[in-house]
């Protein structure tokens, strides 16, 4: 559909397949510091992310939990925002992926201070599985990731980057 909506992260799910640090889908054990920012990593879970935290993703098409990292530690990605997805209907993954990217789209640039087209960073989305979908799930997790071709790790802190 657009630049970087590629798919990089898989779906979000809460029986998800991985699991980091044996952290639950809504647990997090990082440590934060008073402006609620990571400053030690550890498992966080993705209905516990919240906008501006840096992961590492497992290598896994579902994800129930991430391994959270500080934003100047290399990461494969940056939440920076939730969403409710559009779409209605039956599931359709290709439909509640394009919708979710849309909608991070639209928030990206309150986030980066650059418009999605002119940024050199990459969307992509965590969304509903199949069984979420079902249980009314509608939200979806806004994603900053590198270029993908390139091959590299985000080293930095994309909020107000205007990158």
């Amino acid at each position: 559909m657009v630049k970087g909506l590629g798919r990089m992260a898989g779906a979000a799910v809460v029986g998800g397949i991985a699991i980091f640090g044996g952290v639950t889908a809504t647990g997090d054990d990082t440590t934060r510091d008073e402006s609620g920012e990571i400053v030690e990593g550890g498992g966080l879970g993705v209905f516990a992310m919240q906008d501006g935290d840096c992961f590492i993703l497992p290598d896994e098409e579902y994800v129930q939990s991430v391994e959270a990292v500080a934003c100047t530690t290399p990461h494969d990605g940056q939440k920076f925002a939730t969403v409710t997805v559009s779409y209605v209907g039956e599931y359709d993954e290709q439909a509640i992926y394009n919708s979710a990217g849309e909608r991070c789209v639209a928030e990206f640039e309150d986030f980066v201070g650059q418009t999605w087209e002119q940024s050199e960073l990459y969307l992509d989305a965590f969304y509903p599985a199949e069984d979420g979908w079902a249980d009314g799930q509608r939200e979806a997790l806004c994603l900053i990731i590198p270029n993908p071709e390139l091959g590299e790790m985000l080293t930095f802190d994309a909020e107000g980057s205007g990158r």
